[in-house]
């Protein structure tokens, strides 16, 4: 075990791993709602200069005919049609308007057992006009944006103001310099960022390294020169919890002194019976 949690740390008060893992995942849960926002954004702004309805509006109206409400990290808010719906948007424009207003007024059984040629005929349509349309799902600009561009404005912002990530914060951690222990540079900033997506290879490992690395550092706290300490707590947190100290210790002398009054006049009572 000696190996796996190394004694020898470069800072008394240097993070451990489990700590810093619960920040990381803060902050990865995070970029993942910054990356859908931003997806949703960019597929609306396309749509727009095509002069097509946008992703909200589409959703707004499934919605209103019943659909239901999926979320993605990948294509944002999303709802999908129920079948009826489905079928009838199939049919529109195919049928006279009273043909298409008494298929509105059956179930989805027979209007697939009424209408299958012309079912089937729409959907080999729109299956030819997504495909010309379509592009693939994680395109190379949303891949650009996603994964490399958010996770590195991210974490070079909260690195170069302050050092702290709103997951760090959570915790009550920061990254300092090895060197002068100030405020990280530019520069700093961009090769620790940067040691995130190498320390991500190969199942983590550079992550996991802080566990037996001899002096409690991670693949980019190498990269970078630096490491994550463990801010002091404030005095009124201190406080806080001494008072909440208090008040146990009080609550449990109360509950003892209860049940020893409770138990004397039983042992009284044992003690006159002959």
């Amino acid at each position: 075990m000696a190996k796996l949690f190394p004694a020898n740390k470069i800072r008394p008060d240097q993070a451990g791993f489990i700590r810093r893992g619960l920040a990381f995942t803060v902050d990865g849960v995070i970029i993942a709602i910054l990356s859908m926002l931003v997806y949703s954004g960019y597929v609306g702004l396309k749509a727009r200069i095509r002069h097509e309805p946008s992703p909200l509006s589409q959703t707004i109206q499934a919605v209103s005919k019943g659909g239901n409400i999926s979320i993605s990290t990948k294509t944002g808010i999303k709802a999908d049609q129920d079948k009826k719906t489905a079928l009838l948007d199939l049919l529109k424009g195919r049928l006279p308007d009273e043909e298409y207003q008494k298929a509105a007024a059956m179930t989805e059984e027979e209007i697939v057992n009424k209408y299958p040629k012309e079912i089937a005929a729409a959907s080999v349509e729109k299956a030819k006009k997504e495909l010309e349309a379509r592009q693939p799902e994680r395109d190379d600009a949303y891949n650009i944006i996603k994964e490399y561009i958010i996770t590195l404005l991210y974490f070079v912002l909260f690195f170069r103001y302050g050092g702290r990530t709103p997951g760090k914060r959570l915790f009550g951690l920061k990254v300092i310099s090895l060197g002068d222990e100030g405020r990280l540079g530019w520069y700093q900033c961009f090769e620790r960022a940067h040691g995130y997506f190498c320390s991500g290879l190969f199942a983590s490992l550079g992550f996991w390294q802080v566990l037996w690395d001899r002096e409690g550092l991670s693949m980019h706290d190498r990269i970078a020169t630096t490491t994550v300490i463990r801010l002091p707590e404030k005095p009124k947190e201190r406080k806080s919890k001494a008072m909440k100290k208090v008040k146990e210790e009080a609550k449990e002398k109360v509950k003892q002194e209860e049940k020893e009054e409770s138990e004397s006049p039983q042992k009284a009572a044992d003690e006159t019976d002959p």
